[in-house]
């Protein structure tokens, strides 16, 4: 994340916005005070990273206080586009790693008892698990500040003790031997996966991106987790091999690689520690010929265990052993992700009066930002299930992501309805 930080510093492609509305009687003080104290409790949310000779290092800082921008709205001309511009400059700021802070909150009130609160973080403080984990803790630590308890105690391990036993552990024979796997499974992959792109690659990517979305009906996600049962595999593998099939048809290859975000918490200890954890896995399929797709998800499925058995691989080793030189935004490895998400995280939860709803769905995408060049992202929503296509706006109009979506979601619907149907290579 430093890495890729430092090549487009200017960038905010890896920052991650959070937004919720609270509805109630908030105390701005007790709001501000329960920050301070989170940020004294975690040490990731007061580190800084420098650099010597090109080598990053993590610097934590003494607990500062912890500022909370506050801006009353209630008398703008039009309160809706106000937040919005606010919230869209906030996501938009870029961060310094070495001087900091990369984590910035700002209340706006919109009415008497109604106020939007914004959090910003930069993504090398965080991945999903530690968004989900720092809300749930500022609903903990306000609850404690308006009741006068104390606040609760500092985890036992920090972020910089796991970032000391990982780098520890990839010295031994084990990481070692899981890296070579790696490499032995993407081991002469082709040069891109030839996305039909509306422009050429720019020289230097600005990281903007756009979204189309839709949403799984009841009958058909319900189809889909049966499938999914039948053959022992997963939802995830199921949406993997259709993105597959997709990419399949979109590009006239038969060698499709697309990458899964994996927690990276293996360990007990870090189940409840802030900090970015989060790993990605590769899978790489052979759709040559024209197999069925209950075929096809066999071979998914296959795939998957095979990179889950190498989770705790860092994957950025694995793309410099791979990539050899290639540019890095072109190489297949790199330009496409599958996200799947439970909806928990974005449903309303009431405490100490108030009532919090975040004000976008659960998944990675926010904002819209593009780290790849296309991201299918899934929400599971109990009974129906969301999917949004996020693209690179440098290569993609919207109209064409659209018509990429619109086929996911035909073959989809095909490919569940007789699951023994072939593949085949479709059409660009």
């Amino acid at each position: 994340m430093w890495h890729r930080h430092r090549a487009d510093p200017s960038g905010a492609a890896y920052s991650v916005p959070l937004k919720v509305r609270l509805e109630g009687d908030l105390r701005v003080d007790v709001l501000r005070a329960a920050f301070r104290d989170l940020v004294a409790r975690h040490e990731i949310l007061r580190t800084t990273f420098g650099e010597t000779g090109g080598v990053p290092y993590q610097l934590v800082h003494d607990a500062p206080g912890a500022e909370v921008e506050h801006a009353d709205l209630r008398d703008a001309e039009d309160t809706e586009a106000e937040v919005a511009a606010r919230l869209a400059e906030e996501a938009a700021r870029p961060y310094d790693l070495a001087e900091g802070p990369l984590f910035r909150a700002v209340l706006l009130r919109t009415a008497d008892d109604v106020h939007v609160l914004s959090l910003v973080l930069h993504h090398i403080l965080t991945d999903e698990q530690s968004t989900g984990l720092l809300l749930a803790q500022f609903v903990e630590a306000y609850d404690r500040r308006l009741n006068g308890l104390p606040a609760a105690a500092a985890p036992r391990l920090q972020y910089a003790d796991y970032a000391v036993w990982q780098r520890a552990g990839q010295g031994d024979g084990a990481a070692a031997e899981g890296l070579r796997r790696c490499v032995r499974r993407l081991s002469g992959m082709p040069a891109e996966i030839r996305l039909p792109a509306d422009r050429p690659r720019p020289p230097r990517p600005t990281g903007r991106g756009g979204a189309v979305g839709a949403d799984i009906g009841p009958d058909l996600w319900h189809r889909l987790r049966a499938l999914a049962r039948q053959e022992r595999a997963t939802e995830v593998m199921v949406l993997l091999a259709v993105f597959q099939t997709l990419l399949r048809q979109a590009s006239g290859q038969d060698d499709i690689t697309v990458s899964l975000p994996e927690a990276g918490r293996g360990h007990p200890d870090l189940e409840d520690m802030l900090g970015c954890f989060f790993n990605t896995v590769a899978v790489r399929c052979d759709l040559s010929g024209t197999p069925g797709f209950r075929t096809l998800l066999g071979q998914v499925r296959a795939r998957c265990l095979e990179a889950y058995d190498d989770r705790d691989v860092p994957f950025a080793k694995v793309a410099e052993a791979v990539t050899e030189g290639r540019a890095e935004h072109r190489h297949p490895l790199l330009q496409t992700m599958l996200i799947f998400e439970r909806e928990g995280a974005g449903r309303p939860v009431e405490f100490a009066g108030l009532r919090m709803t975040p004000l976008q769905a659960p998944t990675a995408h926010r904002g819209a930002r593009a780290k790849r060049d296309l991201t299918l992202a899934a929400v599971d929503q109990g009974d129906t299930a969301r999917v949004d296509l996020v693209y690179d706006a440098d290569l993609f109009d919207p109209a064409t992501a659209q018509g990429l979506l619109d086929r996911y979601l035909a073959l989809l619907s095909s490919l569940l309805a007789d699951p023994d149907a072939v593949t085949g290579p479709g059409r660009r």
